[in-house]
């Protein structure tokens, strides 16, 4: 299925993107407003970020735009965070996924872990951990291409 996007869509026109002197792009997908707007004023100080508010908009731009991070919420209103790591896995996309949740166990940990996530965090989390934790997964991934 082919999209038709508005001209500069992956310049953030369709789903709102800060602009940033980084050229590092992270995907906040998160349906709640305030968590999602939290992340994306502290992240695009330091990087371009996109914002999607479901799975399948997620998706379009993940398969569209250059992405290097997803930070995901596992429950998002048209399909689990879970799955949408598992179609991201199959898309064939070089991106590196963090799934955040506001309840999680150590069993679903596990599982985005084993399907390939690079971090499980809770909510609430703190910022800094998070600024840390996306360093670090972006160096690892600019290592695995070196």
């Amino acid at each position: 299925m082919m999209y038709n996007y508005p001209a500069g869509y992956c310049a953030g026109s369709e789903y709102g993107m800060a602009a940033s002197l980084s050229d590092r792009t992270i995907l906040i997908v998160e349906d709640q407003e305030g968590p999602r707007k939290a992340l994306m004023m502290i992240l695009s100080s330091f990087y371009r970020v996109y914002t999607a508010e479901t799975a399948s908009a997620a998706l379009k731009i993940i398969v569209d735009c250059p992405i290097d991070l997803v930070i995901m919420d596992v429950g998002l209103p048209d399909y689990s965070g879970i799955e949408l790591l598992r179609r991201v896995r199959a898309s064939g996309q070089d991106v590196k996924v963090i799934v955040m949740s506001g309840g999680g166990t150590i069993e679903s940990a596990e599982d985005v872990l084993r399907l390939g996530a690079v971090a499980f965090l809770l909510k609430p989390f703190n910022f800094q951990e998070v600024l840390t934790l996306i360093v670090n997964v972006l160096k690892a991934k600019d290592a695995e291409s070196a």
